[in-house]
């Protein structure tokens, strides 16, 4: 007889203890979620890119954290890390912008070098019959509109990326001093790296290793914080940016909030964060 297919996902007993260790967090959480749904769910109309950037940015870090919650609630913090990664990207790039406004084309324009890279790399996998040939015409002509602009006047070689991301990360304030826990531990996870491997491993009593397949709830309580306090930046971010005066002080109380959650629990780079 067949097997009944499950009805649920996940592991009940992780999230009972990750709701244990996070108590104070979902007691709070009601607040948070009230700034989310102001900040994000509301008539938003702007021709300008740099809002469009900045609105939609936050946005995916709101569907970032929910995605790290996820992965941190069932014990998978080092899922939850590559995640994390991702978020601090977007976190770090939409305040740099924000700061840096006229900057903002060069992000966008960058968008058709990468088209020009993937479209190229799809040709020579899969051959030319996959992408639609007007399709490519478009993506071929915009990279010659566009790559003179990201070109290194010394190697005659186009840029990988259209900014550093670690001279983004020095110019943005309090976030970027995060750049360990958000960017640098995360991208040795992202990665096939020996630190990937080794990090998963555990000394059997023979004096062997064998692989570590229980909860990584250290990681997930790391992750969970360093994605909590993007999380306020990105929403503080909103309200500078679009003026949103009546979150400022909601606001505030969230990051209070922040304080009380995680007092007495070290945090690498002990950051705070931006307040309104």
């Amino acid at each position: 007889m067949a097997k009944k297919l499950p009805t649920g996902f996940g592991m009940p007993e992780e999230w009972k203890h990750f709701a244990a260790r996070h108590r104070l967090f979902f007691e709070r959480f009601p607040s948070l979620h009230k700034v989310m749904n102001l900040a994000f769910l509301r008539k938003f109309a702007s021709s300008e890119p740099i809002d469009r950037v900045v609105f939609v940015s936050g946005r995916l870090c709101v569907e970032d954290f929910n995605e790290i919650s996820l992965l941190c609630g069932n014990g998978y913090g080092v899922g939850a890390m590559k995640i994390l990664r991702g978020m601090y990207e977007r976190t770090v790039t939409a305040r740099y912008l924000h700061l840096h406004p006229k900057e903002t084309n060069a992000f966008l324009n960058f968008d058709w070098v990468s088209r020009h890279k993937l479209a190229k790399k799809i040709k020579e996998t899969f051959g030319e019959d996959l992408l639609p040939k007007n399709e490519i015409k478009k993506i071929e002509a915009k990279f010659q509109e566009v790559q003179k602009q990201f070109m290194n006047p010394k190697t005659k070689r186009l840029n990988y990326t259209w900014r550093k991301f670690f001279s983004m990360a020095d110019k943005v304030g309090s976030i970027g001093k995060l750049i360990v826990p958000g960017y640098y531990l995360p991208t040795q996870q992202v990665h096939g790296t020996v630190y990937a491997i080794s990090s998963r491993l555990k000394e059997t009593q023979d004096g062997g290793l064998t692989f570590n397949e229980g909860p990584t709830r250290n990681e997930a309580d790391d992750c969970f914080r360093t994605a909590h306090i993007l999380l306020l930046d990105i929403l503080a971010l909103q309200v500078e940016h679009f003026k949103l005066d009546s979150l400022e002080q909601p606001l505030r109380h969230c990051f209070q909030d922040f304080k009380e959650i995680w007092k007495g629990k070290q945090e690498m780079g002990n950051q705070s964060g931006r307040q309104p």
